[in-house]
């Protein structure tokens, strides 16, 4: 394939088709009269979900004799019009995005000879309003990076890698005695690991259900990495929402729940970690952290890791969060020796109490750190209250005194049961506006009783033995 592609097309592929994922680059070879044609050119690559930072449009303009570019007053006859037209309808498309059919019909009448200039105040009228909200949008977007960094922060701190929730699904799909993801490699020859996902009958069936390709109906492969799938409609990303992978995470709670005699998922694991990180055993505990409010509904709820060193006959909390990832993150997993874990096993059952107490005190930090987070919730909630409810008020109040705008509540000439029930209408209208004082403050004592008094409920799930590697070559 050619590193470069070039698509030559005539108004017709101006509209209908959508090149976002493929170009940033357009030339058109002439300049329409009509802008609204140009602008349907432009918006073949100038769209939502383009891949690229900037796209480039090119047209072409007149030159002098000197090579020197013309501007509008240099050029006589229709190219005169046609330069001035695609200089306002780039000006206008800044600011409003669209020109729509703002110059269009006037271009139009200009090339027919009923009209001799632009007018497009109206048009910079709005631009100039426009223009107003850029500060708005501009906070808009800061507010949406704040929250993408948070995401991050959040699928580094719970481990949400690709590779972890590979892991996941194929435990569950094991689990369910279900075949197993076929991992390859994608023909694009990057290095990044795609599976082939196996045909599932009963339930299960329905997990794949998306996976054929919508034109070709070939059955996709699936990816865990946003930047595998990102740009290439031939992989199917299988993130967190996607049912495959949500039908296996229902699967992998229900089995950490399930009493001994029944589950076929175990909640004890050990691994071995450099003698330089750790001279004795580490046992790390694994909980589901939950906050409830004074009406015992659900606040907030994450995972939490505690644990600590694991001595002959004493154990000590690890305090430092960075240091209890440090040595999950350098731990391979193993299979113990019945010896080993025998010695595990002993020294926890010797300091469960301990060991309890760390889980406890770990939950008691973050509802600590949660405090600020769950006040400034509890802000956010009362002033989105506030504003709906206000804004109702600002509604109805401008549909009872249309005088102020300039309006009639009513068309005159209505019959006695059409005004009847007119009347019936601003009765519940008045009546809904004398409510909206006393359901504002009912809501926002509703929310202050759910944030009041935050408790927090721990309930470990699994176990984490860590041992150094020479305690574990020895058995």
């Amino acid at each position: 394939m050619s590193p470069v592609r070039i698509l030559l097309a005539t108004d017709a592929a101006s509209e209908g088709i959508d090149l976002q994922n493929y170009c940033n680059y357009l030339i058109h070879v002439e300049v329409p009269w009509n802008p609204n044609v140009m602008e349907q050119r432009n918006g073949r690559i100038d769209r939502h979900g383009q891949k690229h930072e900037a796209v480039f449009i090119w047209h072409p303009v007149g030159r002098t004799h000197d090579g020197r570019a013309l501007t509008p007053g240099e050029i006589v006859g229709d190219h005169e019009y046609l330069m001035r037209a695609a200089s306002k309808v780039e000006t206008i498309r800044e600011d409003l995005g669209s020109v729509g059919p703002v110059i269009a019909r006037q271009i139009e009448e200009i090339m027919l000879g009923r009209r001799t200039g632009f007018d497009t105040s109206s048009a910079e009228a709005h631009a100039a309003r426009a223009r107003r909200f850029v500060s708005a949008e501009r906070q808009l977007r800061e507010r949406i990076q704040r929250l993408h960094n948070t995401l991050l922060q959040a699928q580094d701190e719970f481990h949400m890698s690709p590779a972890n929730i590979a892991r996941a699904v194929e435990v569950a799909l094991d689990l369910a005695e279900k075949p197993p993801l076929i991992p390859r490699h994608p023909s694009s020859g990057s290095g990044a690991t795609i599976f082939t996902v196996p045909e599932l009958a009963g339930s299960w069936g329905k997990a794949t259900h998306g996976l054929e390709h919508p034109h070709t109906r070939e059955r996709r492969p699936i990816t865990f990495d946003h930047a595998v799938a990102k740009g290439d409609d031939d992989v199917v990303l299988a993130h967190l929402g996607h049912r495959l992978v949500q039908m296996c995470l229902r699967l992998l709670r229900e089995e950490i729940w399930k009493v001994e005699d029944t589950k076929k998922l175990h909640r004890v694991t050990v691994r071995s970690a450099p003698d330089s990180l750790m001279s004795q055993p580490v046992v790390l505990l694994w909980s589901r952290l939950v906050v409830t409010g004074g009406d015992h509904r659900r606040l907030h709820e994450e995972l939490t890791l505690s644990g600590g060193e694991l001595g002959h006959d004493r154990f000590s909390r690890i305090h430092q969060v960075g240091r209890r990832e440090e040595l999950l993150e350098a731990a391979t997993p193993i299979a113990p020796s019945d010896g080993l874990f025998s010695v595990l096993k002993r020294r926890f059952e010797n300091n469960e109490w301990a060991i309890m107490a760390a889980v406890e005190a770990r939950s008691k930090e973050r509802l600590d750190s949660l405090d600020r987070t769950l006040t400034d919730r509890m802000t956010h909630d009362v002033a989105d209250l506030d504003a709906v409810l206000s804004e109702l008020e600002r509604t109805i109040t401008k549909e009872l005194r249309p005088d102020e705008e300039g309006s009639e509540l009513y068309l005159p000439g209505l019959s006695p049961q059409e005004m009847n029930q007119v009347t019936k209408d601003i009765a519940a209208l008045e009546a809904r506006l004398a409510r909206i004082p006393e359901e504002r403050r009912a809501e926002e004592a509703a929310i202050m009783r759910q944030y009041a008094d935050p408790v927090a409920r721990t309930f470990p799930a699994a176990v984490i033995f860590l041992v150094p590697e020479s305690m574990a070559a020895r058995g």
